[in-house]
């Protein structure tokens, strides 16, 4: 009988139907093993990142190069804003603004309209807090977390009743406790700083509007090239949820209302009031208090200077806040 060749190293072998010698077969087999084992590593790995974008597109991860590098959403006076700040404050306007007026409100052409001046407002909201904060800290003014827990016991009790229903909100929102206390703290700033710049015998509501019209024209601002110009405003105007009002629009409340038409005024006041007596018909001593916070009219129910009730207003119906 022929002896025949290994097909790997071309040692002589005599093996009957073999191609291979001994050795060779060992290394074949050890090779095997590890394509084997490579194989299920990889769908392993590719298994668990694909959990983790799954988890991560529900959590609102950010798994853009922006957020990887570390690169900003903005830099204003050369303190940077975080993407995953702004993607949080995105989320969480949006989620409010669909509880309010639907989940269909940034469906089609003018919903994407709608969602760009949203952005807008954000991005101005953002750059308003950013100039107040930093004027605080030249004014050496500062707002401690007991402070600010005060203030969330405060809205917990005067909006929601109690504060497990204020966290039920929260949760429903998609709005951190985090979140929350940074938003009151920028508010209280904004109260602390209106009212330490207000000279004697000056409206300080006016005051702090004109500073903090000029300090955004001074202010030296750059936003990340993946943002549209046109959700920038080019004179960054107060949004509804600016820190010098009284509350925080989207989520808290303003004091001051921006400029609405009075025929308007007077209709979402009138079905507001409407729609609060058809539960409360003998309350006496209510009224409504209007408020236009540019990304939606709310009306507030007063009694004896408190709210008692508050709903957003759209196309001649409210809707309960």
């Amino acid at each position: 009988m022929d002896n025949k060749t290994c097909g790997s190293c071309g040692k002589e072998i005599s093996g009957e139907g073999e191609v291979f010698c001994p050795d060779c077969k060992g290394d074949i087999r050890r090779k095997n093993r590890k394509r084997l084992w490579y194989s299920v590593a990889a769908a392993a790995l590719l298994f668990l990142a694909g959990s983790v974008y799954w988890y991560g597109g529900r959590n609102s991860w950010d798994f853009s190069w922006d957020a990887i590098l570390g690169r900003p959403a903005a830099v204003i006076n050369g303190e940077p804003v975080a993407w995953s700040e702004a993607r949080e404050r995105f989320k969480t306007t949006r989620v409010i603004l669909e509880k309010q007026y639907g989940n269909d409100l940034f469906a089609g052409e003018r919903g994407r309209a709608i969602l760009t001046d949203m952005q807008k407002n954000v991005l101005d909201r953002i750059l308003d807090e950013r100039l107040v904060a930093q004027e605080a800290r030249r004014m050496n003014i500062k707002v401690g977390d007991e402070r600010v827990r005060q203030e969330l016991q405060k809205i917990a009790g005067e909006i929601y009743g109690n504060w497990e229903n204020f966290q039920a909100s929260l949760r429903e929102d998609g709005m951190s406790q985090e979140y929350l206390m940074n938003h009151v703290r920028n508010l209280l700033l904004g109260r602390e700083v209106k009212k330490a710049k207000a000279p004697p015998g000056v409206d300080p509501d006016e005051y702090f509007g004109a500073w903090l019209n000029q300090a955004r024209r001074e202010a030296k601002v750059t936003f990340n090239k993946t943002i549209s110009p046109l959700q920038v405003s080019s004179q960054g105007r107060g949004s509804c949820c600016s820190p010098g009002g009284g509350g925080g629009g989207c989520g808290g409340k303003q004091a001051s209302a921006g400029s609405l038409d009075p025929e308007l005024k007077n209709k979402a006041s009138a079905v507001a009031l409407t729609e609060y007596r058809k539960t409360n018909p003998v309350e006496k001593g209510v009224g409504a208090l209007v408020t236009d916070y540019g990304c939606h009219i709310q009306v507030d129910i007063e009694k004896e200077g408190k709210i008692i009730k508050s709903y957003s207003y759209r196309d001649g119906k409210v809707f309960e806040i």
